[in-house]
């Protein structure tokens, strides 16, 4: 009866996630998959190693649905905010049977131990190639063309672009600029953008006729990647501010194609994509720590408006990215959002803080170093410090998410 009631709350739980939002929905859905991946890592190694796993569940909690299966019972929990494979011998304060010494945690091989604790990290470089791969391979990557879909109108930014002093239309396309061919619109912005206030040479081929466009050239400021202020052509922006920058600004958008890889560009993308996010990752990783210290966090509570997406985001604010990007048809966008979201906290996990992984992994190193047991008990108010951090940051970015939204970036 119980087995039946904890299965029946869980589909309710999923079935009314659904009814939210389709793209709330498959985030979540996605976490959840990702979590128990992350598990079946650490799992499969416990296997492949003969460790002593007892248990392995999705979430934590009361149980909602457990059934055993050999030595190992698996199940749900009420709460789906992780999972967790129980080893023989990983708590301090378990009593281990005589019958299981040799299976337990500590007596296995140090090498067996950091393989067991790196393979669930591991599976996020795996789940973020394969979505990759599925974007790229599946709905494909919208490459800019030459061709002007959109001239900026007044109302959006107050002024008068140069592309609307200049005539410029939907349907033109740029195929030179300084008087030298391009052939792709990185090419056209860098020519734009280096030229604020001054003069610029465009040759524009419109049906079917090339026509030569000398075009004073307007300045834009912005902050993260997005205009905050602009001037028209021949008039000085405002002074900038902290985290601001000047860039010439022509006012147009670029029309998209999308380009749908084959297996071997495929893979050579989601490669070097997963490349790319470990890198931002590692790199942004003070950027999680700095806010709290430097009081960046405290003052964001303090001020209202939006945020910029930039920002602190926690799960709430990802949701609504992920939901804005089912709304407006990015799907290829929204996996390779969850992607980078992957590898973040798979590099998060393994960071060297007890309780996480990496915390497990540096007393591995300690161990190996001075040939002598580590006494994990001394780390549990480490350990307590480290989650009751984590726990201030989740409820002080979850505040943000809900009173102050960030700016959606698409």
């Amino acid at each position: 009866m119980r087995d039946l009631v904890g299965i029946v709350f869980l589909v309710a739980f999923l079935v009314a996630i659904a009814f939210l939002n389709l793209g709330v929905a498959l985030f979540v859905y996605a976490l959840l998959v990702v979590i128990m991946i992350h598990e079946l890592g650490h799992f499969s190694m416990a296997k492949l190693f003969g460790f002593k796993a007892t248990q392995f569940f999705l979430g934590f909690g009361p149980t909602l649905w457990s059934t055993k299966r050999g030595e190992t019972e698996y199940g749900v929990k009420g709460i789906p905010a992780g999972g967790f494979v129980k080893i023989v011998g990983m708590s301090p304060y378990e009593e281990v049977d005589p019958v299981d010494e040799s299976r337990s945690y500590p007596n296995k091989p140090a090498w067996q131990r950091a393989i067991l604790l790196v393979a669930g990290s591991a599976t996020h470089w795996v789940v973020g190639f394969v979505l990759l791969l599925i974007v790229a391979m599946g709905f494909g990557f919208p490459e800019a063309t030459n061709e002007v879909a959109r001239v900026v109108p007044r109302s959006e930014l107050g002024i008068e672009t140069a592309a609307l002093r200049a005539g410029l239309e939907p349907g033109d396309r740029i195929v030179a600029v300084g008087g030298e061919p391009v052939q792709e619109w990185d090419d056209i912005v860098s020519y734009i953008e280096a030229r604020g206030n001054e003069t610029g040479t465009f040759t524009i081929e419109r049906d079917g006729e090339s026509l030569e466009r000398e075009i004073l050239i307007g300045q834009v400021i912005t902050k993260n990647g997005a205009p905050v202020d602009a001037a028209p052509p021949g008039q000085e922006v405002r002074p900038l501010r902290e985290g601001e920058t000047v860039s010439g600004f022509l006012g147009v958008a670029p029309e998209q194609q999308v380009n749908r890889a084959g297996p071997i560009e495929g893979i050579r993308f989601a490669g070097a994509t997963v490349g790319t996010f470990t890198v931002r990752s590692i790199t942004s990783l003070p950027d999680v720590f700095a806010p709290v210290f430097n009081g960046e966090l405290w003052r964001s509570l303090m001020e209202d408006g939006e945020r910029d997406a930039e920002g602190a985001v926690g799960l709430v604010g990802a949701g609504r990215v992920a939901g804005a990007a089912v709304d407006a048809g990015l799907y290829a966008e929204l996996l390779s959002f969850i992607a980078g979201l992957t590898i973040f906290i798979g590099i998060m996990n393994l960071l060297p803080l007890p309780p996480l992984d990496g915390g497990h992994l540096l007393v591995l190193a300690i161990e190996k170093v001075t040939g002598k047991p580590v006494d994990v008990k001394k780390m549990i108010p480490v350990a307590a410090v480290v989650i009751a951090f984590f726990l201030v940051l989740f409820v002080a970015i979850l505040y943000l998410d809900l009173a102050r939204p960030i700016k959606i970036p698409f």
